[in-house]
């Protein structure tokens, strides 16, 4: 491969940036995730094999820190019990949203183009709505439709197979197998079978 740290760093700083600051708590620990993702990128660009794959292991790079980084993270000890239990609970929703994110990729993978490009573009790649609809070709409203239709859908697939518990701020804070319906095999939430 061809490219340079510098020159993703200026190809991608603010993509990247944009993605993970969506994802985090605030706009330090953006910050402290980004130049964790640039040193692993300046550690492991030679890895990657052609051009073509670098965006998505980028993507693949970024989300991986930032779910390391909140794994990391333990509880600052203030005195009471109380804002221990809320520190725990958020590594917990932190942990759950990180096992579910792959099938939520695959799932994804499954809805129609149109669909699947915009929630890529938006979700993934970390684009506004506006942004995607300009690259796309879309007008705004039809950026903002076509990611509605593709979340809708997605949760629909989603809850086909899951029971989903979310907290006050949307996040999942558990899921299970909807036990009156077979658990289709690639769910998250079907019987992992057992190793010795």
């Amino acid at each position: 491969m061809t490219a340079t740290t510098e020159q993703v760093w200026v190809g991608f700083r603010q993509r990247l940036l944009d993605y993970i600051r969506v994802r985090s708590r605030s706009s330090a620990d953006a910050d402290d995730i980004l130049q964790n993702v640039f040193v692993k990128v300046h550690l492991r660009l030679a890895t990657v094999e052609d051009e073509t794959s670098l965006t998505s292991w980028l993507y693949r790079v970024t989300h991986n820190q930032i779910v390391d980084y909140y794994r990391k993270q333990r509880p600052i000890p203030s005195g009471t019990a109380e804002s221990l239990a809320v520190d725990d609970e958020a590594a917990d929703d932190d942990d759950t949203e990180a096992r579910l994110a792959p099938f939520l990729r695959d799932l994804i993978e499954e809805l129609p183009d149109r669909y699947r490009e915009a929630l890529i573009l938006t979700e993934i790649e970390g684009l506004t709505q506006r942004e995607m609809g300009r690259r796309l070709g879309l007008t705004t409203s039809g950026a903002k439709s076509r990611v509605q239709r593709g979340r809708a859908m997605l949760r629909d697939r989603l809850l086909d197979c899951c029971r989903v518990e979310l907290d006050c701020r949307k996040h999942v804070i558990d899921y299970q197998p909807r036990i009156a319906e077979p658990v289709p095999e690639d769910c998250p939430c079907a019987p992992q079978p057992q190793t010795t």
